[in-house]
């Protein structure tokens, strides 16, 4: 009889099938291919839920650009009721494009990335951008933000767009 290697105090008779260190049946993880110790229990992340920086930069700016140029397009056009209904598609189209610019990850981080990045470029960066063009000038930016509360239709689109993009990419 050994110690367990989490609990010294209680004597036990197994061991983790992958590493042989001693574990009592409070501590065991019970796998397909026998009872292991917590550490060698423990299912590693699939490589398609792991986001190295550079995955997270790159979908950042993927759902940001397209994010501003679909807040951009919405915003002049100002289809009013019409722009929720294109809410789930643009935010689908976005959340598919940023998926795959990041080698086609998905997982908490990839949505709430994608989301986030989605919702900048369409209230902060669309509305800029369509006011700039129209003007022809840079405007400053509270300026043009208050101009969203004149349109609510337009900030319904945002959210359903990003609500889209966030159940898409997890």
């Amino acid at each position: 009889m050994a110690q367990c290697a989490r609990h010294p105090a209680v004597e036990t008779g197994l061991t983790c099938v992958t590493c042989g260190t001693p574990i009592c049946p409070d501590c065991l993880v019970q796998t397909p291919a026998g009872m292991k110790c917590p550490d060698c229990g423990i299912a590693p992340l699939p490589a398609v839920y792991q986001m190295g920086p550079g995955a997270i930069a790159v979908s950042a700016a993927v759902a940001t650009g397209l994010g501003a140029l679909a807040g951009t397009l919405l915003f002049m056009w100002q289809l009013g009721f019409l722009a929720l209904f294109l809410g789930p598609f643009v935010g689908t189209l976005i959340g598919d494009a940023a998926s795959r610019a990041a080698g086609y990850k998905r997982g908490r981080t990839m949505s709430l990335t994608a989301a986030a990045a989605c919702a900048v470029g369409i209230v902060l960066l669309g509305p800029q951008v369509a006011v700039a063009l129209a003007a022809g000038a840079v405007v400053p930016g509270p300026s043009v933000l208050v101009l969203l509360v004149y349109r609510p239709f337009f900030l319904l689109f945002a959210v359903v767009a990003v609500l889209a993009v966030f159940w898409r990419t997890r």
